[in-house]
């Protein structure tokens, strides 16, 4: 029986050792079950959603110098027609029946304490006058302008010539109960203004003065007004005076007045027309003195 057991032992071992790669037995004597696939490895934890970053500010873009200003809303308009509210009408009332007092250049220019300094408005009745005053000195004093009162103005038309302009005389601006500005036929005749800028010649001992230049806006002609002053006796041949335009076109005057003959120490104003003349030339008025003795040659730049 002793033989027996130990040789089941022996067998027991034997046996085992056939299955594949040794395995050290437990204490015991028990070996462990053996498998033929490895076991899988265990699973990795899934890894936490990240969350989502917060979005970074967008960065502040200052305009730079020289990029273009943002568009602006345009201003309203003032309503055009009727006088502006700070501008009384009792002022564009007397505005306007001095402008057509052609008849009177001293009651022309008392209405210039009705607009404003420096202004379109002022120009224009300053020139108006000087061109009332030369056909006065003339004796060419056209009658007054009729004056036709509108609904947004008046319109003026004198009955012979162009001065002032024939038109509607409309949207009137005004600054400190001041006229300042207005339209004659709708048209501003602001730009077409030139006051007298300080522009003198002198030959001969006779000597003239730039007083104003208008080039229409209704009719294009251009009219200029100018002082002449004699210390002697001197004949001025006004309808000879010619106008050089910038490019060198020579036009001689379609009209003029004021005195020709000028006493020694007197003066007058004189007004000419060239029609569809740009201001930016020069004035060029001749004359002699007495018996012809000497000519007078007398230039002045216009604009």
């Amino acid at each position: 029986m002793v033989v027996t057991r130990c040789c089941a032992l022996a067998l027991a071992v034997v046996l085992a050792g056939c299955g594949g790669p040794e395995t050290a037995a437990p204490a015991g004597g028990e070996a462990p079950p053996v498998t033929d696939t490895p076991a899988d490895p265990p699973s990795p934890e899934p890894s936490p959603v990240p969350s989502p970053a917060p979005e970074a500010p967008s960065p502040t873009v200052l305009p730079s110098p020289s990029d273009p200003a943002p568009p602006t809303a345009a201003p309203t308009a003032e309503p055009t027609g009727r006088p502006a509210d700070d501008l009384p009408e009792e002022a564009v009332t007397g505005y306007l029946e001095a402008l057509a007092a052609t008849d009177d250049p001293d009651r022309m220019r008392e209405g210039l304490t009705l607009a404003a300094d420096d202004s379109a408005a002022h120009h224009l009745l300053l020139h108006a006058s000087s061109v009332a005053q030369a056909r006065s000195d003339g004796d060419q004093a056209p009658p007054a302008v009729g004056l036709t009162p509108t609904a947004d103005g008046a319109r003026l038309c004198p009955e012979t010539g162009n001065d002032p302009d024939c038109g509607e005389y409309t949207d009137f601006t005004g600054r400190n109960g001041l006229v300042t500005g207005l339209h004659i036929d709708g048209s501003d005749p602001g730009p077409s203004l030139i006051a007298g800028d300080g522009a003198t010649a002198d030959s001969q001992s006779v000597g003239a003065t730039l007083l104003t230049a208008y080039r229409s806006v209704v009719d294009h002609t251009l009219v200029v007004t100018v002082e002449f002053a004699a210390v002697d006796a001197v004949s001025l041949d006004l309808d000879g005076a010619v106008y050089r335009a910038a490019d060198g076109t020579e036009q001689r005057a379609g009209e003029a007045a004021g005195r020709r003959e000028l006493t020694a120490g007197t003066a007058t104003h004189a007004v000419f027309h060239f029609p569809d003349a740009l201001p930016g030339g020069e004035l060029s008025v001749g004359g002699c003195l007495a018996e012809c003795s000497a000519l007078v040659d007398l230039t002045l730049p216009v604009g």
